[in-house]
């Protein structure tokens, strides 16, 4: 804090305090009030969207019931007509009762009739929460709605008129409300021949009329697998399923939300609706008090500048010119003492930071001199990631001037994920000595490995003001390193992974194929009459072919590493992403590849043909050991026509 800070600070605190207090009490009294009549609005219209949804159901089972309970249709259900359909079930007829589909069963149940609106199926994907899955196919949303209209009991009447349902339940994606309602005689008395079931899609354009005008939005979201402390809200009815409301969340200053979910009459959640609404009155109030602090922030800042104008005339200037000075010491400015500032306490300061000047240029000449002698790099580095210092070693080390370092961000030099880690690292060790192996950029734009040990510097509080450091140049071992790595995962001969590097990538390629739900094509492919070029030509001119074979397959393929020599002359491929249709094209393409005959060592080698089967993940199988046993199966399937390729084809059951 500067001392201008702390001269204004003897008489703002009581201003200051002033302000915050009326700022706490308008919130705890104004806010708190306005918030709370918000939050009573959005449970009020949650309230009222679960009534109209129930009222909606009703109303459907009442006009269901009154075609249901029918003498017509009673009769219809005994002896089906088609001018009972024409007049009864046209679609026009369902648009003017709010439906969507009709479906009339008999007692065993069959269907008899049915009637569904095509246009309102093919728009139901305009309410699926996000990253929600559609219906795949309009016929299999149909039998997916009376396959859970059976499941929740619509059809088990059991012999009573009276029975009949009322829901809401989502079927693929597909949000809608379900009713059902036995078919009996005008007056109910009848036994039961069968059942009506119908329904209306619940649609974006249906719940935007649920809230009325009302400001807010109303959209479908996933289900809330814990309702724990939510609101039980009662339906008409046990055969609806019950309706649980969410406490209220406040997601900002401006707005708020409330969920309502449903549940059908097995217990299991079906729909989550989502209502956000803007808090109006906590808007206006936050309106309201910030202008009134707004003016009281005025006057306070029209007294400190009063105060300001005082103090700079007598004290703060001679301040401020001591502190410049101070500061452009160590500048290119060329200055090296402070000027004199007369006889007061101001200008015995100054004379005792000359003599402490005179005692740190000393100090630094002599650390200078101890670290140009060393043979490692030495570095500096300020907490925001600036070079303070370096040595003759590390401008030899990096082939960069000192110019060219000082001043400059570190990232300039050493790449941000390794900038990232050095930090963490450093973290981690708490301020003690850390060591870090990473590549630095040299002015030729080459890297270089270096062995890095630093330290934190600590200011005289004890306090985080940096790094520093000792660079040693590694570079030669980790090429070692590299170099007998690769030598572990590659094979000798062809220069292909070898059988380690191939089980390692296909367990990373099938979680990445799992996670991103994506498919795997796995390649086999085995070499025809590959052992009649060594009881032929030797076992040299064998390893020749073996190798230009892997530099035809190498080429044939715009990412070359994804092949791999098992041993012998069993290759395999790694396609990542790739269906049945593209492992067959691919496959297909490595066979013209090698198609043509081989020139080696003045032998002309054209009896050697490639068998290939291929296994996808997840259609063949899931582990690994099952994808190579299928791949090798349909591998050896195809070994005993020749120069073939064949997909995988499940055994059937000798059993």
């Amino acid at each position: 804090m500067n001392l201008r800070k702390r001269l204004l600070w003897l008489f703002i605190p009581t201003l200051t305090l002033t302000l915050v207090a009326v700022g706490a009490l308008s919130e705890r009294l104004l806010l708190s009030r306005f918030d709370r009549q918000d939050s009573a609005q959005l449970m009020s219209k949650s309230r009222h969207l679960h009534e109209h949804m129930e009222a909606d159901i009703s109303r459907h089972l009442d006009l269901l019931r009154s075609l249901a309970w029918w003498d017509r249709t009673y009769a219809f259900i005994e002896r089906p007509r088609v001018d009972y359909i024409r007049s009864n079930l046209p679609a026009a007829r369902l648009a003017n009762l709010d439906l969507d589909f009709m479906v009339f069963f008999d007692r065993q149940p069959r269907i008899v009739a049915q009637t569904w609106r095509a246009q309102q199926l093919l728009e139901v994907t305009d309410l699926l929460p996000e990253g929600g899955k559609g219906p795949r196919s309009m016929i299999g949303l149909r039998q997916g709605i009376l396959q859970r209209s059976r499941q929740m009991g619509s059809l088990d009447y059991a012999g009573d008129a009276q029975h009949a349902m009322g829901q809401v339940m989502v079927v693929q994606g597909v949000a809608l409300l379900l009713v059902s309602s036995p078919i009996s005689d005008n007056l109910g008395k009848a036994p039961p021949n069968g059942v009506v079931v119908a329904g209306q899609i619940l649609d974006q354009r249906l719940l935007d009329g649920f809230l009325q005008d009302a400001p807010g939005s109303l959209r479908v979201v996933p289900l809330a697998g814990d309702t724990t402390g939510w609101q039980q809200l009662r339906p008409r009815s046990s055969r609806q399923g019950e309706i649980r409301l969410s406490p209220r969340r406040v997601l900002d200053a401006n707005t708020q939300q409330v969920d309502l979910q449903f549940f059908n009459p097995l217990g299991e959640a079906e729909l989550r609706l989502q209502i956000t609404q803007p808090r109006l009155l906590y808007q206006q109030g936050r309106t309201a008090v910030g202008f009134f602090l707004g003016l009281t922030l005025l006057l306070l800042v029209a007294a400190m500048l009063l105060a300001y104008t005082g103090l700079d005339r007598w004290v703060l200037r001679r301040v401020r010119r001591l502190n410049q000075e101070v500061a452009a010491i160590g500048i290119d400015s060329g200055r090296k003492r402070l000027s004199e500032q007369g006889d007061d306490e101001l200008g015995q300061l100054a004379g005792e930071l000359n003599h402490m000047l005179e005692r740190l240029e000393r100090s630094e000449e002599r650390d200078k001199a101890i670290l140009d002698s060393i043979q490692e790099g030495y570095f500096e580095i300020a907490p925001g990631g600036e070079i303070l210092a370096v040595n003759r070693s590390l401008e030899r080390q990096l082939d960069c001037s000192r110019e060219q370092l000082v001043g400059h961000a570190i990232e300039e030099i050493l790449d941000a994920d390794v900038v990232e880690r050095a930090r963490t690292l450093m973290r981690e060790s708490k301020g003690e000595h850390a060591s870090l192996i990473s590549p630095f950029k040299r002015r030729d734009g080459s890297l270089r490995y270096f062995e890095t040990r630093f330290s934190n510097i600590e200011d005289a509080d004890g306090q985080y003001a940096g790094i520093r450091g000792i660079l040693r140049d590694v570079s030669d071992l980790v090429a070692y390193q590299n170099s007998l790595l690769d030598m572990a995962y590659r094979d000798p001969l062809t220069g292909l992974g070898n059988r380690k590097a191939f089980d390692e990538h296909l367990h990373a390629a099938l979680e990445k194929a799992q996670q991103d739900e994506a498919p795997l094509a796995l390649l086999f492919i085995d070499l025809d009459r590959f052992k009649e070029v060594n009881d032929r030509f030797g076992h040299d001119l064998g390893d020749a072919l073996l190798t230009a074979i892997a530099e035809r397959l190498r080429g044939a393929l715009r990412y070359p590493d994804h092949f791999y020599r098992l041993g012998g002359d069993e290759f395999t491929l790694l396609l990542g992403g790739e269906d049945a249709s593209s492992a067959l094209a691919l496959a297909e393409r490595l066979l013209q590849v090698l198609e043509p005959a081989f020139e080696l060592n003045g032998q002309r080698v054209d009896f050697v043909t490639p068998s290939i089967g291929i296994a996808l993940y997840p259609d063949h199988a899931r582990q690994p050991d099952e994808l190579i046993r299928a791949a090798d199966s349909a591998m050896y399937q195809a070994k005993q026509r020749r120069n073939q390729v064949l997909l995988y084809r499940p055994q059937p059951d000798s059993r």
